[in-house]
This record gives structure tokens, sequence and C-alpha cells, in this order.
């Protein structure tokens, strides 16, 4: 991508930019001397990064910290807004690890004005409050903890694999330990050793992922349900709730 030798050229600390990208993935690519907030504004994303996956709803906003590659991937139409924050700015944001945000309306006007502004914007002028007051109010977001995180050993990654092309939770973990030449037991010390969590509550973890993304693009929670394995949606929604703390349709409400 070429937005890396434009960041640099860039005179403002805080600068944005505005995307629209058809279904697809993108490469891998960091940005050493800039923090990026990254927000839809229509659509629902996926990024990776070594550590873990996030899905991006349009009631969400990733913060991703300085030098952390990542990958972004959608299966419809995405409008990105990304605002780069460069690392020598005195109110950059704390956070040290990708942290997910729900976006406040504030917020939300905020991104959309920084996008806007030139990237030559001179101090103390209206673009420059603007960001700064961006900044500040980052640090009163709620923040949202649920995310992947992505295992090391071959065999846990190669099982992770293949539970995302069983979205419908057709195979069972003595069939996906099977496969990857492990026991079900060893599979499940591996994925509590390195993600943090055994390999039964990962899975659902991921199916709750792939599920926010379809809910995202406004997928019928009936059909949602049944895509990610549940018998029927009120123990779908019921879950959902559990992990959340709100249904569905109070998850995905337009930020206030």
């Amino acid at each position: 991508m070429s937005e890396p030798k434009r960041l640099e050229a860039a005179t403002a600390p805080v600068i944005g930019l505005s995307h629209e990208y058809p279904p697809g993935s993108e490469a891998v690519h960091v940005h050493e001397r800039f923090g990026q907030i990254m927000y839809a504004v229509r659509g629902a994303m996926t990024v990776s990064s070594a550590h873990g996956c996030w899905v991006l709803p349009p009631q969400r906003a990733l913060w991703i910290p300085p030098g952390i590659p990542h990958s972004f991937s959608h299966s419809r139409p995405v409008s990105l807004r990304t605002v780069y924050v460069r690392e020598d700015v005195d109110a950059m944001p704390p956070w040290r690890s990708c942290t997910v945000l729900h976006v406040s309306a504030l917020v939300r006007e905020l991104i959309l004005a920084v996008v806007c502004a030139p990237w030559d914007y001179a101090r103390h002028s209206h673009a420059e409050r603007l960001a700064r007051v961006l900044l500040d109010q980052l640090t009163l977001l709620k923040e949202d903890s649920f995310y992947l995180p992505e295992p090391r050993d071959a065999r846990a990654m190669k099982a992770a694999s293949i539970a995302r092309g069983d979205p419908g939770h057709l195979l069972s973990l003595q069939d996906i330990a099977r496969r990857v030449g492990a026991s079900d037991r060893t599979l499940d010390r591996l994925f509590a050793a390195e993600a943090g969590v055994g390999f039964g509550a990962w899975r659902r973890n991921l199916r709750l992922l792939l599920a926010l993304e379809r809910l995202a693009n406004g997928e019928p929670v009936g059909l949602v349900a049944s895509a990610v394995g549940y018998e029927n949606p009120s123990s779908f929604v019921a879950m959902f709730k559990a992990t959340f703390g709100a249904t569905p349709a109070k998850y995905f409400a337009r930020p206030r």
C-alpha cells in the first residue's frame, strides 16, 4: 500500500484518511511511527494481528498502537475512516495493545471531522483543536474486551483453521484433534496455555466473532444463529447477551 509514504509526508500530527473498499482482504501492513483508529461508517470488518482477531461493526473502533502488523478482511463493501496519530503526540492514547472502543456519537463526528481536515493544518488551528478533543474523548470511551486470541503451536493453529472452516460446528473436538495429530486433552491444553481459554471456549468465541460480522451486515438473527451452529435463535441470543451484555439489537444500535 502507498499509505506509509504519504503519512510520513504529513506535517500535522493527527490526520485522517477515507477509503471505500470492495469485498476482500488487505495484505498485512504496519505503521512504525503512527498509531491508528480504524472505524467503519458502513459495513463490518475483521482485523487480525499476530495476537488475535477483532470484528468492527459501525458501533466500534479499534485502536492499533504504532508498530503492530495487522490486516483486515470483509465479506461486503466497507466505508473505512482511519485516523493516524504520530507517536510523538503528547496526548497519545495510553493503550499498548489493540483495543476495541465503543464509539459515542461525539467521537463518531470527531473522527469524520479529522478525516476531512488537511494534513498541513497549523498549530492552534480549528483542525488541531478538534484532533485534541478527539484524543481526549477516546480515553473516556468504554472498552470492549472481546477478541479472539491466536495460538502459536502448529497443531493448535491447524485446529483453529479447521474450526474457521466449520462455522456450523459440525465437527467434534475429537474429530478436529484427530485431524491435527493430537489428543483432545492435548489440544485443549494447548489452547488454554496459548490463547488463555480451552478449545471449546475458543471455538464458542469464534462462532460469536463470525456472527458479529454477519449481524453487522444486516443478516437476520435466525439465519446467523443457524449458520454458526445454534439450533434455535433464542439459545444464540442468550449466549450473545451473556458475552456482550446486550441483545444483538441493542449491541448494534447507533452511537448516542
